[in-house]
């Protein structure tokens, strides 16, 4: 009876958004005290609604972690008591929770889902200042994408959890001088990914160029300009057709988090995203804060180095942060013309 009740619970709402409330990026102060970090609470049996989105948890039955690696080993889903010691969002206070949880098949094709989402405090904070806009720190946002080259088809944000990927989400500005020179720059940043796709894709990163409107042949024809003819093929270009509206608009987390509403608080400008295989986003830029060449490089970089949330071997220093450039002047996202060259 009680477990009936308590998955009643689950289903009338205990994933809603109280369990998950906005939080602001997470910076370096706040992640350098360690533990891990709660991206997304799917809520789960007993225990999950006292904890939010944004907390740490330094232990498991008195077992120190400090990686979302440690916690899917120590495993949360065995439907028995498992305490948690945790500290709330920006607070001191150490608290311990017990929870007990079941597996989640309830996203598919996610099997077995863990009630939290989680990412070491030290792994998310790899990424630079200038990538920690506002999808840092949460697990995979709803979206869908369409995919415009053959075999044509759509591809939703859960399908994306189990491998890396990165995404470039482009969208162009309405001033017309803005649109021209964000236009001229989509072939260089597409020949950057295309070098580096095969890299990638060895190491488990999967890479993705959509476009925010619909992406036609000619379109298509413009950003494969730079890039030379290959046995290999190029990198497929997607259409960006999220609709929380839409069923199919799927993601870990909710439909309110539509990765449009990244795209929303800011001047139209391309967006970067760079998702770990354990479906948290680990790096959010938003219009090429340090040049198209560099933002796109340091993300490249970064998916390559720094996705790996494990623990630290014995004796061995902690991998720190990506080393960048600095951002140049927020108030112009895009590359100047003299930047447009590509690796």
């Amino acid at each position: 009876m009680f477990r009936r009740a308590a998955l009643l619970t689950l289903a009338l709402g205990a994933c809603g958004p109280e369990l998950n409330p906005a939080r602001p990026p997470p910076a370096h102060d706040e992640l350098a005290t360690g533990g891990v970090w709660v991206a997304y609470n799917l809520g789960c049996e007993v225990g999950c609604d006292q904890i939010r989105r944004g907390d740490r948890i330094l232990a498991i039955d008195d077992r120190p972690v400090t990686s979302g690696a440690e916690i899917d080993a120590i495993g949360l889903t065995r439907d028995a008591p498992i305490k948690l010691r945790v500290v709330p969002h920006r607070q001191t206070t150490v608290r311990d929770i017990t929870i007990v949880a079941s597996p989640r098949d309830d996203l598919p094709p996610i099997k077995g889902a863990p009630p939290l989402f989680t990412v070491g405090a030290a792994a998310l904070d790899r990424a630079p200042a200038w990538a920690r806009q506002r999808m840092f720190g949460h697990a995979i946002p709803a979206l869908r994408l369409y995919r415009a080259d053959d075999p044509r088809g759509f591809l939703n944000g859960r399908e994306l959890y189990g491998r890396a990927a990165v995404i470039v989400v482009w969208e162009f500005p309405p001033m017309i001088d803005a649109y021209k020179r964000s236009y001229a720059l989509v072939p260089s940043v597409y020949a950057h990914l295309q070098q580096y796709a095969d890299t990638l894709l060895e190491a488990g990163v999967d890479t993705y160029f959509v476009t925010k409107f619909r992406a036609e042949e000619k379109f298509r024809d413009h950003a494969r300009s730079l890039v030379p003819p290959s046995d290999r093929g190029v990198l497929p270009i997607f259409q960006l057709s999220s609709n929380p509206n839409n069923p199919n608009t799927l993601g870990i987390e909710g439909a309110a988090a539509d990765v449009r509403e990244t795209l929303r608080d800011y001047s139209a400008a391309p967006v970067v995203l760079v998702i770990d295989r354990r479906g948290i986003v680990r790096f959010h830029a938003r219009g090429f804060p340090v040049g198209a060449h560099d933002t796109i490089a340091v993300a490249l970089d970064f998916a390559l180095k720094a996705l790996v949330d494990a623990p630290t071997p014995p004796g061995a220093a902690p991998l720190g942060p990506i080393e960048t450039p600095a951002p140049k002047d927020p108030a112009d996202p895009l590359a100047p013309p003299d930047e447009h060259g590509g690796d």
